[in-house]
């Protein structure tokens, strides 16, 4: 972590309250709890597959990142990893903030408990004033584990009573970079693809799958070529998943700041597909499109070498498919008989038109784009009905049948021009709204599918001089706007007025 944020920390003032408290007999016990919970904050994956414990043997990552992932979920409504949550200092209760419930806040109205801690930070959070505060007691806790602890340092945990506990005596690594916070080099027109891989970089889901996944490590035989000191990236070995798994152990392990050079990411998708190659501006959406392609692609590969095989029944279980697929549902209902026949197709994104709504009144929001997607219309062919073979008039509506942890949508922004063979931008406002209920838009309209905005990606300029933007929320709620190498805090206010064109959004069921 940068001295400066270090500073900043350590700067946070006390308050009446702690220091009440401090200065009272509970102060050991205080003391105590808040040591044991900023071990479980301090639970980092810093790009290791296997942490020691004190007798020597090992303990995989993942199976401390779940105890962890558990222990700090909201216990209200489950929400964990990608949102923020607050540790109750007083009580086992972990609430969430920075979403519509705030739970931690309804938990200090209803217990009248006063502190909570801060399961990114291990802050500590005075509702009574409304602010994080510090204490010199409790901030030589918070650096001991946070900061970096000594390598000696072991994890000395409460005893294990539920599946919800983290196991005892396990010792952690310094701490190194955590954050992912870094941008990319600009080589040459390639902000398409730093903005792309920023939104996986901040994807929680995605994140959790190249951190955790052993197959394609251990069945790529590209792996440890893009792994040594000098890759030697050819034709012959191009492998997107290996390139991008390069990428996540830099930014989540590395102590530079400085902005990171994709040059292997580069040359692989030059090899993979040639229409990428040179340093023209490419079409972001595509990009994703390819990427994802690709990392199904490699995840095959991987499960034919390992002799593994995903039946039928079970869904494939790649990053794109166990992140972003859905289902889609076509339903044609004839006017003869009124019957409705349905086909089911995948669903990877949403595309939604947003050039019919320019002429609207109003500005135009996303759920404005979700109604037109949705809504009937007359086939311009005659229809043979299923049902009663009768050729007939017919009306044709979509619903989204199965719902991806991951929504992706794309604003149609660009239009090809037939007559002139050309394109351009459609610069139609659309509002984009950070909480999405998309339960209306689903065959199931009773259930509530609410999704939250983690990633906005922005063309600017026009079609053929244009450039790409991107605006994530990181792990403690903050945006951050990303422009190749600089990185600029942004107002969660102004993040709905962005002229969005790929928009991210999260599941708020993800257990």
């Amino acid at each position: 972590m940068p001295d400066s944020q270090v500073d900043l920390y350590s700067s946070i003032g006390s308050c009446v309250h702690v220091d009440k408290v401090l200065a009272s007999r509970a102060k050991e016990n205080v003391l105590t709890t808040y040591r044991q919970a900023v071990k479980i904050v301090s639970i980092r994956p810093h790009g290791c597959r296997v942490i020691q414990k004190k007798d020597g043997s090992e303990i995989a990552v993942a199976k401390l990142m779940d105890h962890k992932s558990r222990a700090l979920r909201c216990s209200d409504c489950l929400s964990n990893g990608f949102h923020q949550t607050f540790v109750c200092l007083q009580c086992p209760h972990v609430g969430c903030v920075n979403t519509k419930h705030n739970h931690a806040h309804r938990h200090y109205k209803l217990s009248h408990h006063s502190f909570a801690i801060d399961a990114h930070t291990g802050l500590l959070f005075c509702f009574q004033c409304g602010d994080y505060v510090n204490h010199q007691d409790l901030e030589s806790i918070r650096t001991r584990h946070i900061e970096g602890s000594p390598k000696s340092e072991s994890l000395k945990l409460p005893e294990a009573t539920s599946d919800s506990d983290i196991k005892n005596n396990y010792t952690i690594p310094p701490v190194a970079a955590v954050s992912g916070l870094k941008g990319f080099v600009n080589l040459g027109s390639t902000c398409f693809m730093s903005c792309i891989l920023q939104t996986f970089i901040h994807n929680p889901l995605v994140r959790y799958q190249f951190f955790n996944n052993d197959l394609h490590y251990f069945n790529c035989d590209s792996m440890q070529e893009y792994h040594s000191s000098n890759p030697n990236v050819s034709e012959n070995n191009a492998c997107i998943t290996c390139s991008i798994d390069v990428i996540f152990r830099n930014f989540y392990t590395s102590t530079s700041i400085e902005g990171y050079g994709m040059t292997n990411l580069l040359m692989t998708a030059w090899y993979k597909n040639k229409s990428l190659a040179g340093f023209e501006e490419q079409d972001a959406h595509e990009l994703w499109q390819f990427l994802l392609n690709e990392l199904h692609s490699d995840h095959e590969r991987s499960l034919q070498r390992s002799s593994q095989l995903e039946t039928e029944h079970n869904s494939c279980q790649c990053i794109t498919h166990s992140t972003f697929s859905g289902t889609l549902a076509s339903s044609i209902q004839c006017q003869n008989c009124q019957e409705t026949t349905e086909t089911v197709d995948p669903m990877i994104d949403l595309s939604l038109e947003i050039g019919r709504l320019k002429h609207k009144q109003k500005t135009a929001n996303l759920y404005d784009c979700l109604d037109l997607f949705t809504s009937s219309e007359k086939l311009d062919v005659m229809y043979t009905c299923n049902h009663c073979g009768e050729k007939s008039k017919a009306m044709k509506s979509l619903k989204i049948k199965k719902l991806a942890p991951v929504l992706s949508i794309q604003l149609k922004r660009f239009e090809h021009n037939k007559t002139n063979d050309g394109s351009s931008k459609v610069e139609t406002p659309v509002s984009i709204p950070i909480y999405l209920d998309i339960s209306k838009y689903t065959s199931d309209e009773n259930a509530t599918n609410l999704y939250e905005l983690f990633a906005v990606v922005c063309h600017v300029g026009s079609v053929n001089t244009g450039h790409y933007i991107v605006v994530v929320k990181d792990g403690e709620g903050r945006w951050l706007k990303f422009d190749d190498s600089v990185i600029s805090l942004i107002a969660e206010s102004e993040v709905s007025s962005l002229s969005g064109y790929l928009l991210f959004y999260i599941s708020h069921k993800i257990t």
